[in-house]
């Protein structure tokens, strides 16, 4: 077989494998990057949009701080979230989908030409294929390859072709006879079959040419270093840069996206926790301060220069003086997002509630740039006059506690003198979603209560409402509203329901540096020893639209027989646990703990019991006919209708709500007692217990 080495002057190869190496790295970018943009991150889905526009359509205004935050926000965080923030970023015009099209353009420009190259045709006609020769389909009969061959025998024999040809057509014609020969031949003839099967032609081995995809020129001319240097470049130095940055940051960074540097030391202190030791958040602060990732932003700081930064951040010290550090300072607490959730998840793996609890509070510190104490709830409002509030004799440290006043006095109170700024604080604080506890159970799905070693989910029933609704007995709201679905598809996935409530608005925080999303952390801790069970379980996903509603306590003194529950939607929180059920029978209490990572006073501490027990006699007897009724309705392929028979029994948990984070309202509390006088001879889910501090 004759060799040739030549060089690509025609253009014959190169296109195809520049071709191929920019659909290797397109293919997959474009893939990647049209996820980014479809993905429901940081981003409204489908059902959030669908929320917002049937409220707007209600005149339900469900996103009020939005506007309110943007209005409050410093021009300088909005600079910084201009240039960092990924959320404020547009998805589409980046230069990421810009080198993405470019990409494209080429690709079109790559194709257009191979089209185009008459070298290219010549080379792929000299391709032998002798079933398109004949005509005919590689599973075409022995007869078939005889009838196509006759048929164009006919056609191209040269005693049988027109004496008007010209020379030229008659010579095309002839040599189009000896191929169709060939093609029958090749596919009847034994001894031209197997060459053609090891050969790819009839004849044998053919003259083959090997190269390299490049023209002349650019091998032996002037441009021969420039290329060496260019492949030296590439193979020596870029490919494996990249590999190694790659390999070392997923060798650098956890699952949780902290520098194991930072992780490490976030276990050390953990390590060497003293159980005595007063846990705040200043402590939180220090740890923080240590992390590996302000080091790697800016080398040349310390730690203590960092913890500087993050408490000025908190107590609102101005820093005008100097823009470098008002930089850092905004690059380090963006950054604290990440690391306290790093922290919570250590911190859950060590079982330690008090370090987890602390780095939940100062997540909210840092998001409302306000220090953690009594006057926290109230000072994350804008236009608070901070002397003058804690100067003032009130004894109000609530919200809540605040809408029990006249708009003049609370005016008063909080020192704010301009009306429309009194208006946008009013607005704020009545928008801030707090939980009202109305029923807690464990729940295994298909059983009516929990049985040893079962698999089982905690289901919190809330009302959201705000600070400034009047009280809402238990009462008012039936059972039945209380009560988990027991249709098949809830029962396969419990969890999936969730999914189908919006995203949390953003968040008023004017003063982090980037866009937030409000979220509930909850925690599950064994009430024996106060040690966490498991790994936090974050919610994202909540309906607020019951703050639109209008129940000013301070108008309302009493709900009357129009209050109709229908109208208020009640909130589904389902956490799924990790752990089996104890395989014995008995009462297990746990403290369920579920903190906002971004708003004071809207959290929850209460204690719940699992009840484990056998299942009696009559309820197998129901189970085994339940399971009799499926096999028959799945045989005869009729859906299952005996929902009815499989509804969770109802029954009342021993369930005590120890609220820690905000103090409750008198008045709420005093109703709560008058209705817990009224119904003591009816069974009730819970019993509010007013935390002292």
């Amino acid at each position: 077989m004759a060799l040739n080495y030549d060089y690509d002057e025609q253009g014959e190869t190169w296109p195809f494998f520049l071709l191929t190496l920019l659909l290797v790295l397109l293919i997959p970018s474009t893939l990647i990057q049209f996820w980014r943009i479809i993905k429901n991150n940081d981003s409204e889905d489908e059902v959030t949009r669908k929320y917002k526009e049937i409220n707007k359509k209600a005149g339900r205004d469900v996103v009020p701080l939005e506007e309110l935050n943007e209005l409050y926000t410093d021009d300088k965080i909005k600079k910084f979230r201009k240039k960092f923030d990924h959320s404020s970023k547009s998805k589409i015009l980046n230069l990421r989908n810009l080198l993405i099209i470019i990409g494209w353009v080429i690709v079109s420009v790559l194709v257009q030409r191979i089209s185009n190259n008459d070298a290219i045709k010549e080379a792929a006609s000299g391709m032998f294929d002798p079933y398109e020769l004949l005509g005919i389909s590689t599973s075409a009969s022995e007869r078939d390859i005889k009838s196509a061959y006759r048929k164009l025998s006919v056609k191209f024999h040269p005693d049988k072709l027109s004496k008007d040809l010209s020379e030229k057509e008659r010579t095309t014609m002839e040599e189009m006879y000896v191929q169709i020969t060939k093609a029958y031949e090749a596919l009847t003839d034994e001894a031209m079959r197997e060459n053609f099967l090891k050969y790819g032609h009839p004849d044998g081995p053919q003259s083959t040419t090997h190269g390299i995809a490049l023209p002349q020129f650019l091998v032996e001319g002037a441009a021969s270093p420039l290329l060496v240097f260019a492949y030296v470049s590439l193979l020596a130095l870029i490919l494996p840069y990249i590999v190694s940055k790659w390999w070392s940051r997923t060798q650098s960074y956890t699952k949780k996206g902290i520098h194991v540097n930072t992780a490490s030391y976030f276990a050390d202190r953990l390590v060497n926790y003293k159980p005595s030791e007063v846990v705040t958040t200043n402590l939180i602060i220090n740890w923080l301060s240590h992390a590996e990732e302000f080091q790697i932003f800016f080398p040349n700081k310390t730690p203590a220069y960092f913890e500087k930064l993050l408490l000025n951040h908190i107590n609102r010290v101005p820093m005008d003086e100097n823009p470098t550090d008002v930089l850092i300072k905004y690059r380090i607490v963006a950054k604290c997002h990440s690391l306290l959730y790093g922290l919570l998840d250590i911190a859950s793996g060590f079982r330690n509630t008090d370090i987890a609890l602390a780095a939940l509070d100062t997540f909210k510190c840092l998001v409302q740039a306000v220090p953690h104490n009594q006057y926290s709830q109230i000072l994350q409002l804008p236009n608070v006059n901070k002397e003058h509030f804690i100067d003032s004799t009130e004894d109000v440290y609530t919200v809540g506690k605040l809408f029990t006043f006249e708009d003049n006095k609370i005016q008063k109170m909080l020192g704010i003198e301009d009306k429309d700024q009194f208006e946008h604080t009013m607005k704020v604080a009545s928008n801030i979603p707090v939980l009202k506890l109305l029923k807690a159970d464990f729940i295994v799905p298909g059983e009516k209560h929990v049985t040893p070693s079962a698999m089982a989910y905690i289901s919190v029933k809330v009302l959201v409402r705000s600070p400034k609704h009047k009280f809402i007995p238990l009462k008012k709201f039936p059972d039945e509203t209380l009560q988990e679905p027991t249709d098949f598809d809830f029962l396969k996935d419990p969890f999936a329901s969730m999914n189908e409530k919006p995203l949390l608005p953003y968040s008023f925080a004017p003063f982090f540096p980037s866009s937030r999303r409000n979220a509930w952390c909850c925690l599950v801790a064994l009430q024996k020893d106060l040690k966490i069970l498991q790994s936090p379980f974050i919610l994202e996903r909540l309906s607020l639209t019951n703050l639109t509603k209008d129940l000013d306590k301070r108008v309302l003194k009493e709900l009357g027989d129009d209050f109709d529950p229908k109208d208020w939607e009640i909130g589904s929180i389902r956490i799924p646990l990790a752990q089996a059920a104890p395989p014995e029978k008995g009462d297990f209490p746990f403290r369920i703990i579920i903190k906002s990572t971004d708003y004071f006073g809207c959290d929850l501490d209460f204690t719940i019991f699992m009840h484990v027990s056998d299942m009696t006699e009559e309820e197998k007897r129901d189970e085994s006919q339940n399971l009799l009724n499926d096999l028959d309705s799945s045989e005869d392929d009729i859906s299952d209708d005996g929902d009815e028979d499989e509804d969770d029994s109802e029954y009342d948990s021993d369930l005590t709500d120890i609220d820690t984070d905000t103090e409750t309202e008198e008045s709420d509390v005093e109703d709560e007692k008058q209705n817990i006088k009224e119904d003591k001879n009816k069974p009730f889910f819970f019993q509010f217990i007013p935390s002292k501090k």
